[in-house]
């Protein structure tokens, strides 16, 4: 079938055209602490770009003879929010990020080895609760204005985990000054994803916890005095080890 441009555009317009890169905005919630005049409002206009996570898996591999190695997931490894603010004149944008940067960890000796920062001794690492916020970065739609559509990403207990270098050149008297920076988080959020549901796994947990159960009593049965006294007594031992071995394979099954 030959590539025709009208079916191309076509396409593309049913899902509202390709995204534009442009089109976002990122927002700094639960801000803890602010020793700068400027807010995290202010600050989503001076993010100049940021990148939207993506999800790396470590992998283990299964290796057999005469076999193509297989690869398996063993875990999520989230990877960091990569993000360039441009500076302002008044430095406002690096002294909010170096006050956030103070606040995991107070580098500052400034007043000395024993002085304090909100409590904090030179060099003494803040709780992730003085210092993670949520970040949200919205992707929006071309036809937002009128559809209100977005894509949403929300990061929750980000922090800066890495602040670069802020580049000055005398030759570069066209261009502004900007600071990269590396966000961590703890966890990651896509309006996109499936929400989940209250799982029957704690049902099946609960049926484990009762075969366990069971089994104890089954070894307790087992490790007593199995010699029958009697006829009558030899029909009971009897008759509770099938009941328990029963009890037992029948929680087997709704696991």
């Amino acid at each position: 079938m030959a590539f025709n441009i009208s079916d191309f555009k076509s396409q593309m317009d049913r899902f509202g055209g390709l995204s534009r890169q442009s089109l976002f905005e990122v927002t700094i919630n639960n801000f803890p602490v602010n020793t700068s005049t400027m807010d995290t409002r202010d600050l989503t206009f001076f993010c100049k770009n940021v990148a939207v996570p993506g999800l790396s898996m470590s992998l283990a591999s299964y290796e057999a003879v005469g076999q193509q190695r297989r690869m398996y997931p063993t875990m999520l490894n989230p990877e960091p929010v990569q993000s360039l603010f441009m500076l302002d004149s008044d430095h406002q944008v690096l002294t909010f990020f170096h006050a956030w940067a103070q606040r995991i960890i107070n580098y500052s000796t400034s007043g000395g080895q024993f002085s304090e920062v909100d409590g904090a001794l030179p060099f003494e690492i803040g709780y992730k609760n003085e210092y993670g916020c949520r970040m949200t970065i919205k992707a929006y739609s071309n036809d937002y204005l009128t559809t209100g559509n977005y894509y949403e990403t929300i990061l929750d207990g980000a922090f800066p985990g890495l602040m670069g270098d802020v580049d000055l050149a005398w030759e570069s008297s066209d261009s502004y000054s900007v600071l990269p920076v590396s966000f961590q988080y703890d966890r990651i959020e896509f309006s996109g994803e499936r929400q989940g549901i209250p799982s029957g796994r704690f049902n099946r947990g609960n049926g484990l916890l009762g075969l366990i159960e069971s089994v104890g009593d089954f070894g307790q049965l087992i490790g007593q005095n199995i010699v029958p006294r009697s006829i009558q007594d030899s029909v009971n031992k009897f008759t509770r080890i099938t009941n328990n071995f029963d009890n037992i394979t029948n929680r087997l099954g709704g696991i």
